[in-house]
């Protein structure tokens, strides 16, 4: 199973529109998850503000979206604060996939994309995602796994 961090933007995505980011979002969800989602209270709280500020949800939406996701989510304590980007929202994502030891960060952000890769963590599109989640989980299941 992959271990992946998605960026505020890629959540947006998939509770706004039932595009690729909603069908990637899928995959962290039900009884044949593909995909664990790490999040941390910082992303879930920069979330909340942004679906507050700029989409006018009301806070009890706001509140079971976030339930629903940590449910289904590992939430990460990240242990070390990084500098990396100018932007403290971008930092605080690459925080999370570090601490939680991440297979993949899926971004709709260009400074996060433009990073490519973070501590040998590929930063990818939710699309790259759709596309790589059934071959990882074929080569998973052949490394010493019940057929």
């Amino acid at each position: 199973m992959l271990r992946v961090v998605f960026d505020t933007s890629v959540y947006i995505a998939a509770f706004i529109t039932h595009g690729i980011p909603k069908q990637v979002l899928e995959r962290a969800r039900g009884r044949n998850k593909k995909i664990q989602l790490l999040a941390s209270v910082e992303i879930m709280n920069e979330l909340g503000q942004k679906l507050r500020e700029k989409f006018f949800w009301p806070e009890r939406r706001i509140k079971e979206t976030i339930k629903a996701i940590t449910h289904i989510a590992e939430i990460i304590q990240p242990q070390h604060s990084l500098k990396v980007l100018s932007d403290e929202e971008d930092n605080r994502i690459l925080e999370c996939a570090v601490g939680g030891n991440a297979d993949l960060i899926v971004s709709r952000d260009r400074h996060l994309l433009t990073l490519k890769k973070y501590q040998n963590i590929p930063i990818v599109t939710a699309v790259d995602l759709l596309h790589s989640v059934p071959a990882s989980c074929q080569e998973q299941k052949g490394e010493g796994g019940s057929p």
